[in-house]
């Protein structure tokens, strides 16, 4: 199950991106550790990711929105898949 808000990601297409890699990533964990297949596991995403190569501020000042728009390069894949195989790996 996961909760991708609309309010964090606006944009429906990097929603989707993420929701693809959660279950690329649950997939493949599923694969190394076939016990966990019994756990039923909720990823809900509580902020947005941040990509590291980007700042945090724009020129004025105000924080900016990573990944407002669908990324072209592969860093939110990165940081998504990252985060939830070191969520995942945590599992019992």
């Amino acid at each position: 199950m996961m909760a991708i808000p609309k309010k964090l990601v606006p944009s429906s297409p990097v929603r989707n991106l993420i929701r693809r890699v959660i279950r690329e990533s649950h997939r493949a964990t599923l694969a190394r550790r076939p016990a966990l297949s019994a756990l039923s596991v909720r990823v809900q995403l509580t902020s947005v990711p941040q990509d590291p190569s980007s700042p945090a501020t724009g020129a004025d000042g105000r924080s900016a929105r990573p990944f407002a728009r669908r990324p072209t390069d592969g860093a939110l894949k990165r940081v998504v898949r990252t985060e939830v195989d070191g969520l995942l790996a945590q599992l019992a």
